[in-house]
Protein backbone atom coordinates (compact mmCIF):
# COMPACT_ATOMS: atom_id res chain seq x y z
CA UNK A 1 0.00 0.00 0.00
CA UNK A 2 1.03 3.42 0.15
CA UNK A 3 1.88 4.27 3.60
CA UNK A 4 4.05 0.77 3.57
CA UNK A 5 5.84 2.15 0.50
CA UNK A 6 6.35 6.04 2.41
CA UNK A 7 7.85 3.77 5.30
CA UNK A 8 9.97 2.31 3.53
CA UNK A 9 11.83 5.33 1.69
CA UNK A 10 11.60 6.98 4.98
CA UNK A 11 13.93 4.30 6.47
CA UNK A 12 16.06 4.31 3.68
CA UNK A 13 16.29 8.17 3.74
CA UNK A 14 17.03 8.09 7.67
CA UNK A 15 19.84 5.05 6.95
CA UNK A 16 21.30 7.60 4.54
CA UNK A 17 21.74 10.36 6.81
CA UNK A 18 23.07 8.33 9.62
CA UNK A 19 26.07 6.79 7.19
CA UNK A 20 26.83 10.37 6.26
CA UNK A 21 26.89 11.46 9.83
CA UNK A 22 29.22 8.84 10.43
CA UNK A 23 31.59 10.26 7.54
CA UNK A 24 31.21 13.96 8.16
CA UNK A 25 31.80 13.56 11.97
CA UNK A 26 35.20 11.85 11.09
CA UNK A 27 36.21 15.68 9.88
CA UNK A 28 34.89 17.52 12.51
CA UNK A 29 36.29 16.12 15.70
CA UNK A 30 34.34 16.22 18.65
CA UNK A 31 35.44 17.98 21.93
CA UNK A 32 33.68 17.06 24.89
CA UNK A 33 33.98 20.66 26.68
CA UNK A 34 33.45 22.11 23.23
CA UNK A 35 30.22 25.04 23.37
CA UNK A 36 27.09 22.93 21.93
CA UNK A 37 27.23 22.74 18.22
CA UNK A 38 30.43 23.87 17.87
CA UNK A 39 34.10 22.85 17.06
CA UNK A 40 37.30 23.61 15.45
CA UNK A 41 37.00 23.14 11.74
CA UNK A 42 33.20 23.53 11.16
CA UNK A 43 29.89 22.43 13.08
CA UNK A 44 29.64 18.26 13.04
CA UNK A 45 26.41 16.57 12.14
CA UNK A 46 25.81 14.71 15.55
CA UNK A 47 24.22 16.78 18.35
CA UNK A 48 26.26 17.49 21.39
CA UNK A 49 23.37 15.66 23.25
CA UNK A 50 24.04 12.50 21.75
CA UNK A 51 27.42 12.41 23.24
CA UNK A 52 25.82 13.05 26.36
CA UNK A 53 23.64 10.50 26.50
CA UNK A 54 26.79 8.40 25.39
CA UNK A 55 28.89 9.48 27.96
CA UNK A 56 25.85 8.66 30.54
CA UNK A 57 25.80 5.29 28.96
CA UNK A 58 29.12 5.01 30.01
CA UNK A 59 29.13 5.73 33.52
CA UNK A 60 26.25 3.30 33.60
CA UNK A 61 28.07 0.25 32.24
CA UNK A 62 31.00 1.19 34.75
CA UNK A 63 28.37 0.93 37.21
CA UNK A 64 27.82 4.49 38.18
CA UNK A 65 25.36 7.14 38.05
CA UNK A 66 24.59 9.09 35.00
CA UNK A 67 24.82 12.29 36.67
CA UNK A 68 28.44 11.54 36.81
CA UNK A 69 27.66 13.09 33.31
CA UNK A 70 28.00 17.17 33.22
CA UNK A 71 24.77 18.21 31.87
CA UNK A 72 22.83 15.33 31.47
CA UNK A 73 19.10 15.96 32.48
CA UNK A 74 16.91 12.86 31.19
CA UNK A 75 15.71 10.23 33.00
CA UNK A 76 17.97 7.17 33.27
CA UNK A 77 16.07 4.92 31.09
CA UNK A 78 17.44 7.14 28.21
CA UNK A 79 20.83 5.81 29.44
CA UNK A 80 19.69 2.25 29.92
CA UNK A 81 18.53 1.91 26.28
CA UNK A 82 21.25 3.60 24.89
CA UNK A 83 23.79 1.15 26.48
CA UNK A 84 24.60 -0.46 23.45
CA UNK A 85 26.20 2.26 22.26
CA UNK A 86 28.75 1.63 24.60
CA UNK A 87 28.42 -2.59 23.80
CA UNK A 88 28.25 -2.59 20.46
CA UNK A 89 28.69 0.72 18.05
CA UNK A 90 28.12 4.45 18.76
CA UNK A 91 25.58 4.54 15.90
CA UNK A 92 22.99 2.23 17.95
CA UNK A 93 21.71 5.34 19.58
CA UNK A 94 21.15 7.16 15.89
CA UNK A 95 19.34 3.71 14.67
CA UNK A 96 17.42 3.57 17.52
CA UNK A 97 15.74 6.81 16.77
CA UNK A 98 15.50 6.49 12.90
CA UNK A 99 13.93 3.17 13.90
CA UNK A 100 11.15 5.48 16.08
CA UNK A 101 10.27 7.59 13.76
CA UNK A 102 9.44 5.25 11.19
CA UNK A 103 7.17 2.99 14.12
CA UNK A 104 5.66 6.74 14.85
CA UNK A 105 4.57 6.76 10.84
CA UNK A 106 3.02 3.63 11.40
CA UNK A 107 1.08 4.84 14.28
CA UNK A 108 0.28 7.93 13.07
CA UNK A 109 -1.39 5.52 9.63
CA UNK A 110 -3.59 3.75 12.70
CA UNK A 111 -4.65 6.52 14.23
CA UNK A 112 -6.00 9.05 11.00
CA UNK A 113 -7.76 5.46 9.82
CA UNK A 114 -9.68 5.10 13.28
CA UNK A 115 -10.16 9.06 12.59
CA UNK A 116 -11.88 8.16 9.47
CA UNK A 117 -9.58 9.25 6.99
CA UNK A 118 -9.21 7.16 3.82
CA UNK A 119 -6.03 5.39 2.82
CA UNK A 120 -5.14 8.23 0.81
CA UNK A 121 -5.26 10.30 3.43
CA UNK A 122 -3.61 8.25 5.94
CA UNK A 123 -0.32 8.21 3.60
CA UNK A 124 -0.33 11.58 3.41
CA UNK A 125 -0.07 12.37 7.09
CA UNK A 126 2.26 9.53 7.04
CA UNK A 127 4.61 11.54 4.45
CA UNK A 128 4.02 14.59 6.37
CA UNK A 129 5.87 13.13 9.46
CA UNK A 130 8.61 10.98 7.69
CA UNK A 131 9.85 13.23 4.95
CA UNK A 132 9.62 16.44 7.12
CA UNK A 133 13.34 17.92 7.45
CA UNK A 134 12.87 18.71 10.91
CA UNK A 135 11.88 14.74 11.58
CA UNK A 136 14.68 13.13 10.41
CA UNK A 137 17.52 15.88 10.27
CA UNK A 138 16.67 15.60 14.43
CA UNK A 139 16.80 12.33 14.75
CA UNK A 140 19.19 11.59 12.51
CA UNK A 141 21.21 14.05 14.68
CA UNK A 142 20.96 12.36 17.79
CA UNK A 143 17.88 14.14 19.86
CA UNK A 144 15.45 11.45 22.08
CA UNK A 145 12.59 13.76 21.30
CA UNK A 146 10.93 10.89 19.15
CA UNK A 147 10.55 8.11 21.86
CA UNK A 148 8.31 10.42 23.70
CA UNK A 149 6.90 11.36 20.69
CA UNK A 150 6.01 7.28 20.53
CA UNK A 151 4.70 7.39 24.04
CA UNK A 152 2.22 9.94 23.31
CA UNK A 153 1.44 8.55 20.20
CA UNK A 154 0.36 5.12 21.82
CA UNK A 155 -1.58 7.09 24.54
CA UNK A 156 -3.79 8.32 21.82
CA UNK A 157 -4.26 5.46 20.29
CA UNK A 158 -4.88 3.40 22.64
CA UNK A 159 -7.52 6.27 23.80
CA UNK A 160 -9.05 6.26 20.65
CA UNK A 161 -9.16 2.53 21.14
CA UNK A 162 -11.10 2.97 24.64
CA UNK A 163 -8.01 0.82 26.29
CA UNK A 164 -7.85 3.37 29.08
CA UNK A 165 -5.61 1.01 31.41
CA UNK A 166 -2.98 0.78 28.43
CA UNK A 167 -3.11 4.80 27.83
CA UNK A 168 -2.17 5.17 31.22
CA UNK A 169 0.82 3.12 31.84
CA UNK A 170 1.98 4.23 28.71
CA UNK A 171 1.09 8.70 29.64
CA UNK A 172 2.99 7.80 33.01
CA UNK A 173 5.66 6.23 31.42
CA UNK A 174 5.94 9.42 28.84
CA UNK A 175 5.58 12.49 31.86
CA UNK A 176 8.42 10.16 33.39
CA UNK A 177 10.58 10.74 30.02
CA UNK A 178 9.75 13.69 29.43
CA UNK A 179 8.22 16.16 31.41
CA UNK A 180 5.95 18.60 29.16
CA UNK A 181 3.15 15.56 28.40
CA UNK A 182 1.34 16.59 32.09
CA UNK A 183 -0.07 19.39 29.96
CA UNK A 184 -2.29 16.93 28.21
CA UNK A 185 -4.21 15.29 31.24
CA UNK A 186 -6.55 17.92 31.62
CA UNK A 187 -7.80 16.95 28.58
CA UNK A 188 -7.62 13.35 28.65
CA UNK A 189 -10.19 12.96 31.78
CA UNK A 190 -12.44 15.45 29.90
CA UNK A 191 -12.08 13.24 26.81
CA UNK A 192 -12.90 9.98 28.76
CA UNK A 193 -15.66 11.79 30.57
CA UNK A 194 -17.01 12.85 27.13
CA UNK A 195 -16.78 9.73 25.52
CA UNK A 196 -18.55 7.83 28.68
CA UNK A 197 -21.82 10.05 28.70
CA UNK A 198 -21.69 9.30 24.97
CA UNK A 199 -22.24 5.97 26.42
CA UNK A 200 -24.73 6.77 28.53
CA UNK A 201 -26.69 8.89 26.09
CA UNK A 202 -26.99 5.41 23.79
CA UNK A 203 -27.85 3.29 26.50
CA UNK A 204 -30.64 6.05 27.48
CA UNK A 205 -32.19 6.55 24.36
CA UNK A 206 -32.44 2.94 24.27
CA UNK A 207 -34.78 2.68 27.76
CA UNK A 208 -37.56 5.14 25.77
CA UNK A 209 -38.54 8.35 27.26
CA UNK A 210 -38.27 7.78 31.03
CA UNK A 211 -37.70 11.34 33.46
CA UNK A 212 -33.96 9.65 34.09
CA UNK A 213 -33.50 8.70 30.35
CA UNK A 214 -34.63 12.41 29.25
CA UNK A 215 -32.14 14.03 31.93
CA UNK A 216 -29.57 11.74 30.35
CA UNK A 217 -30.26 12.61 26.70
CA UNK A 218 -30.25 16.79 27.99
CA UNK A 219 -26.86 16.26 29.64
CA UNK A 220 -25.51 14.41 27.61
CA UNK A 221 -25.95 16.43 24.15
CA UNK A 222 -24.68 19.71 22.93
CA UNK A 223 -21.32 21.56 23.08
CA UNK A 224 -18.50 20.49 24.81
CA UNK A 225 -19.32 23.22 27.81
CA UNK A 226 -22.91 21.14 28.15
CA UNK A 227 -21.32 17.85 27.63
CA UNK A 228 -20.17 18.02 30.75
CA UNK A 229 -22.68 20.20 32.97
CA UNK A 230 -24.61 18.84 36.00
CA UNK A 231 -23.89 16.18 38.61
CA UNK A 232 -23.46 13.44 36.25
CA UNK A 233 -21.23 15.13 33.89
CA UNK A 234 -18.96 15.96 36.89
CA UNK A 235 -19.55 12.84 38.41
CA UNK A 236 -17.78 11.14 35.25
CA UNK A 237 -15.12 13.44 35.45
CA UNK A 238 -13.90 13.03 38.50
CA UNK A 239 -14.22 8.96 38.33
CA UNK A 240 -12.15 9.12 35.06
CA UNK A 241 -9.46 11.56 36.29
CA UNK A 242 -9.26 8.99 39.49
CA UNK A 243 -8.71 5.94 37.51
CA UNK A 244 -6.48 7.67 34.76
CA UNK A 245 -4.56 9.47 37.51
CA UNK A 246 -4.22 6.59 39.64
CA UNK A 247 -2.79 4.19 36.92
CA UNK A 248 -0.55 6.39 34.89
CA UNK A 249 0.68 8.64 38.63
CA UNK A 250 1.46 4.99 39.52
CA UNK A 251 3.77 4.20 36.77
CA UNK A 252 5.14 7.59 36.71
CA UNK A 253 5.46 7.64 40.62
CA UNK A 254 7.06 3.64 40.43
CA UNK A 255 9.68 4.47 38.37
CA UNK A 256 10.66 7.98 40.33
CA UNK A 257 10.54 5.94 43.54
CA UNK A 258 13.30 3.16 42.03
CA UNK A 259 15.66 5.76 40.39
CA UNK A 260 15.45 7.93 43.09
CA UNK A 261 16.90 4.43 45.80
CA UNK A 262 19.37 4.59 43.08
CA UNK A 263 20.81 7.73 42.39
CA UNK A 264 19.57 10.27 45.00
CA UNK A 265 18.09 13.54 45.18
CA UNK A 266 20.39 14.37 42.20
CA UNK A 267 17.93 12.17 40.23
CA UNK A 268 15.49 14.66 41.63
CA UNK A 269 17.26 17.72 40.50
CA UNK A 270 18.63 16.66 37.73
CA UNK A 271 15.49 14.37 35.75
CA UNK A 272 12.86 17.14 36.67
CA UNK A 273 13.22 19.92 39.04
CA UNK A 274 15.95 21.60 36.70
CA UNK A 275 13.63 22.14 33.97
CA UNK A 276 11.14 23.92 36.11
CA UNK A 277 13.47 26.99 36.52
CA UNK A 278 15.53 26.34 33.32
CA UNK A 279 17.18 29.34 31.91
CA UNK A 280 18.39 29.62 28.66
CA UNK A 281 20.14 32.38 27.65
CA UNK A 282 21.02 31.06 23.96
CA UNK A 283 18.91 29.12 21.23
CA UNK A 284 16.19 30.41 22.35
CA UNK A 285 13.30 31.07 20.55
CA UNK A 286 11.29 32.37 23.45
CA UNK A 287 10.28 36.38 23.52
CA UNK A 288 11.76 35.96 27.17
CA UNK A 289 15.09 35.55 25.80
CA UNK A 290 16.43 39.02 26.55
CA UNK A 291 14.80 38.74 30.25
CA UNK A 292 16.46 35.42 30.82
CA UNK A 293 20.04 37.54 28.96
CA UNK A 294 19.67 40.04 31.42
CA UNK A 295 19.36 37.57 34.71
CA UNK A 296 22.70 35.79 33.63
CA UNK A 297 25.03 38.50 32.41
CA UNK A 298 23.47 41.48 34.32
CA UNK A 299 25.53 44.04 36.07
CA UNK A 300 26.53 43.66 39.47
CA UNK A 301 27.93 46.76 40.60
CA UNK A 302 24.18 48.14 41.20
CA UNK A 303 24.78 46.16 44.91
CA UNK A 304 21.67 43.86 43.89
CA UNK A 305 22.60 40.43 43.15
CA UNK A 306 21.28 38.81 39.79
CA UNK A 307 19.36 35.67 39.72
CA UNK A 308 22.12 33.96 37.75
CA UNK A 309 24.74 35.41 39.50
CA UNK A 310 27.31 34.21 42.15
CA UNK A 311 25.37 32.76 45.00
CA UNK A 312 28.38 33.52 47.34
CA UNK A 313 28.12 37.36 46.63
CA UNK A 314 24.05 37.18 46.58
CA UNK A 315 24.72 35.72 50.88
CA UNK A 316 27.18 38.27 51.47
CA UNK A 317 24.87 41.16 50.21
CA UNK A 318 21.76 40.00 51.71
CA UNK A 319 24.01 39.50 54.95
CA UNK A 320 25.26 43.31 54.53
CA UNK A 321 21.47 44.65 54.02
CA UNK A 322 19.83 42.49 57.07
CA UNK A 323 18.26 44.56 59.07
CA UNK A 324 19.50 45.45 62.86
CA UNK A 325 17.59 44.29 65.44
CA UNK A 326 16.17 46.76 67.75
CA UNK A 327 14.03 46.42 71.01
CA UNK A 328 10.64 46.37 70.32
CA UNK A 329 9.69 42.66 69.76
CA UNK A 330 6.90 43.28 67.95
CA UNK A 331 9.35 44.80 65.06
CA UNK A 332 11.46 41.99 65.10
CA UNK A 333 8.33 40.23 64.29
CA UNK A 334 7.38 42.23 61.35
CA UNK A 335 10.73 42.74 59.81
CA UNK A 336 11.49 38.46 60.60
CA UNK A 337 8.30 38.05 58.66
CA UNK A 338 8.84 40.77 55.79
CA UNK A 339 12.73 39.26 55.31
CA UNK A 340 11.05 35.58 54.83
CA UNK A 341 7.93 36.47 52.11
CA UNK A 342 10.17 39.30 50.75
CA UNK A 343 12.41 36.42 48.50
CA UNK A 344 9.24 34.95 47.68
CA UNK A 345 7.68 37.35 46.18
CA UNK A 346 10.26 38.61 44.62
CA UNK A 347 11.13 35.11 43.18
CA UNK A 348 7.13 34.39 42.25
CA UNK A 349 7.52 38.11 40.22
CA UNK A 350 10.45 36.99 37.90
CA UNK A 351 9.56 37.02 34.29
CA UNK A 352 10.39 33.31 34.30
CA UNK A 353 8.10 32.40 36.94
CA UNK A 354 5.12 34.28 35.50
CA UNK A 355 5.68 33.13 32.22
CA UNK A 356 3.58 29.84 33.28
CA UNK A 357 0.33 32.02 34.37
CA UNK A 358 -0.71 32.81 30.14
CA UNK A 359 0.67 29.33 29.52
CA UNK A 360 -2.05 27.95 32.44
CA UNK A 361 -4.50 29.51 31.31
CA UNK A 362 -4.57 29.14 27.80
CA UNK A 363 -3.45 25.28 28.18
CA UNK A 364 -6.65 25.05 30.74
CA UNK A 365 -8.77 27.02 28.47
CA UNK A 366 -8.11 24.87 25.10
CA UNK A 367 -8.56 21.64 26.83
CA UNK A 368 -12.02 22.67 28.29
CA UNK A 369 -13.31 23.52 24.68
CA UNK A 370 -11.54 20.92 22.59
CA UNK A 371 -11.40 17.88 24.51
CA UNK A 372 -13.78 16.13 22.13
CA UNK A 373 -11.17 16.33 18.97
CA UNK A 374 -8.40 14.75 21.12
CA UNK A 375 -5.83 15.12 18.43
CA UNK A 376 -6.28 18.89 17.79
CA UNK A 377 -6.22 19.76 21.46
CA UNK A 378 -3.18 18.35 21.83
CA UNK A 379 -1.75 20.12 18.87
CA UNK A 380 -3.22 23.34 20.16
CA UNK A 381 -1.84 23.01 23.35
CA UNK A 382 1.92 21.98 22.55
CA UNK A 383 1.99 24.90 20.52
CA UNK A 384 0.87 27.05 22.98
CA UNK A 385 3.00 25.57 25.02
CA UNK A 386 6.06 25.64 23.16
CA UNK A 387 5.61 29.20 21.89
CA UNK A 388 4.97 30.59 25.39
CA UNK A 389 7.63 28.92 27.06
CA UNK A 390 10.66 30.83 28.60
CA UNK A 391 12.82 28.09 26.71
CA UNK A 392 12.27 26.71 23.56
CA UNK A 393 14.53 25.65 20.76
CA UNK A 394 13.95 24.25 17.50
CA UNK A 395 13.76 20.25 18.84
CA UNK A 396 10.59 21.64 20.78
CA UNK A 397 8.84 22.31 17.46
CA UNK A 398 8.86 18.47 16.80
CA UNK A 399 6.48 17.70 19.65
CA UNK A 400 3.75 19.79 17.85
CA UNK A 401 4.76 18.55 14.44
CA UNK A 402 4.56 15.07 14.93
CA UNK A 403 0.60 15.92 15.43
CA UNK A 404 0.25 17.67 12.71
CA UNK A 405 -0.50 15.00 10.73
CA UNK A 406 -2.75 13.83 12.59
CA UNK A 407 -5.56 16.63 11.57
CA UNK A 408 -4.39 17.16 8.25
CA UNK A 409 -6.99 14.86 6.60
CA UNK A 410 -9.74 17.41 8.65
CA UNK A 411 -8.29 20.47 7.05
CA UNK A 412 -10.83 22.28 4.50
CA UNK A 413 -10.47 21.51 0.80
CA UNK A 414 -9.06 23.81 -0.98
CA UNK A 415 -6.76 24.56 1.42
CA UNK A 416 -7.45 28.13 2.82
CA UNK A 417 -5.60 31.06 2.13
CA UNK A 418 -4.70 32.34 5.40
CA UNK A 419 -3.38 28.78 6.37
CA UNK A 420 -1.38 29.18 3.84
CA UNK A 421 -0.31 32.57 4.65
CA UNK A 422 0.66 31.87 8.24
CA UNK A 423 2.24 28.65 7.40
CA UNK A 424 4.86 30.89 5.12
CA UNK A 425 5.05 33.68 7.87
CA UNK A 426 6.08 31.05 10.52
CA UNK A 427 8.94 29.99 7.99
CA UNK A 428 9.91 33.01 7.49
CA UNK A 429 9.93 34.45 11.07
CA UNK A 430 11.54 31.36 11.70
CA UNK A 431 14.07 32.15 9.28
CA UNK A 432 14.82 36.06 10.59
CA UNK A 433 15.25 34.63 13.89
CA UNK A 434 17.87 32.68 13.04
CA UNK A 435 19.65 35.53 10.95
CA UNK A 436 19.94 37.56 14.18
CA UNK A 437 20.82 34.31 16.23
CA UNK A 438 23.51 33.69 13.73
CA UNK A 439 24.89 37.03 14.15
CA UNK A 440 24.86 36.66 17.85
CA UNK A 441 26.56 33.58 18.38
CA UNK A 442 28.58 33.22 15.15
CA UNK A 443 29.59 36.41 14.92
CA UNK A 444 29.71 37.65 18.36
CA UNK A 445 27.31 41.13 17.42
CA UNK A 446 25.57 42.70 20.28
CA UNK A 447 22.07 42.13 18.82
CA UNK A 448 20.60 40.86 21.64
CA UNK A 449 17.83 43.29 21.37
CA UNK A 450 17.27 42.16 17.95
CA UNK A 451 17.23 38.29 18.55
CA UNK A 452 14.30 39.46 21.38
CA UNK A 453 12.32 40.84 18.62
CA UNK A 454 12.61 38.59 16.24
CA UNK A 455 11.43 36.02 19.04
CA UNK A 456 8.25 38.54 19.71
CA UNK A 457 7.84 38.50 15.88
CA UNK A 458 8.05 34.53 16.19
CA UNK A 459 5.64 34.36 18.49
CA UNK A 460 2.78 36.07 16.42
CA UNK A 461 3.82 33.98 13.68
CA UNK A 462 2.82 30.95 15.60
CA UNK A 463 -0.34 32.59 16.97
CA UNK A 464 -0.97 33.62 13.56
CA UNK A 465 -0.75 29.76 12.34
CA UNK A 466 -2.71 28.01 15.11
CA UNK A 467 -5.94 30.49 14.91
CA UNK A 468 -5.69 29.45 10.93
CA UNK A 469 -5.42 25.98 11.90
CA UNK A 470 -8.39 26.32 14.21
CA UNK A 471 -10.49 27.99 11.97
CA UNK A 472 -9.79 25.59 8.86
CA UNK A 473 -10.56 22.53 10.84
CA UNK A 474 -13.40 20.60 10.65
CA UNK A 475 -15.20 17.55 11.79
CA UNK A 476 -17.56 16.08 9.38
CA UNK A 477 -15.01 14.63 6.99
CA UNK A 478 -15.39 16.80 3.99
CA UNK A 479 -11.53 17.35 3.77
CA UNK A 480 -11.00 14.23 2.95
CA UNK A 481 -13.21 13.22 0.12
CA UNK A 482 -13.85 9.77 0.68
CA UNK A 483 -13.48 9.47 4.88
CA UNK A 484 -16.16 8.81 7.48
CA UNK A 485 -15.96 9.93 10.63
CA UNK A 486 -16.71 7.33 13.31
CA UNK A 487 -17.23 9.68 16.49
CA UNK A 488 -20.01 11.71 17.54
CA UNK A 489 -19.13 15.44 17.16
CA UNK A 490 -21.26 18.53 17.98
CA UNK A 491 -20.71 21.92 16.66
CA UNK A 492 -16.79 21.67 16.67
CA UNK A 493 -16.54 25.22 14.00
CA UNK A 494 -18.31 27.09 16.74
CA UNK A 495 -15.28 25.17 19.35
CA UNK A 496 -12.41 26.21 17.09
CA UNK A 497 -13.80 29.70 15.90
CA UNK A 498 -13.77 30.45 19.85
CA UNK A 499 -11.02 29.53 20.55
CA UNK A 500 -9.19 30.94 17.71
CA UNK A 501 -10.67 34.48 19.20
CA UNK A 502 -9.43 33.43 22.38
CA UNK A 503 -5.74 32.83 21.68
CA UNK A 504 -5.51 36.00 19.28
CA UNK A 505 -7.11 38.11 22.19
CA UNK A 506 -5.10 36.35 25.04
CA UNK A 507 -1.90 36.42 23.25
Amino acid sequence: SGSVAVLGIGACIRLALVAWSVVLDQHVPRHQDQEKDQAPGGVPFTDIDYWVFTDAARFVANGQSPYERSTYRYSPLLAYVLLPNIWLSPVWGKLLFSAGDILAGWMIAQIVRRLGASKRGATLAVAAWLFNPWTFSISTRGSCDVLGVLLLLCTLLCLLKGLATSAACAYGLAVHLRVYPIIYAPSIVLFLAARSLQRVQLRSRAKGGTPEARELDTQTTGSPLRRIHGRKGWEAVLFHGVIFGVVSGGVFFALGWIFHRLYGQQFLDEAFLHHLGRKDPRHNFSMYFYTIYLSYYGPRSSGVAMPGGDPVEAMLLAAASAPVPTDDPMTNLAVAISSAVAPLIEQLTQPATLAFVPQLVLLAGTAWQLHEELPLCWLAQTIVFVALNKVSTAQYFVWWLSLLPLVLHRIRRPVPRGLVAASVLWAAAQLHWLGWAYMLEFKGWPVHLGVWAAGVLFLAANVALLCMLLLGFQSDGEGDKGSRVKTVQQKPAESTSCVGSFLTYSL
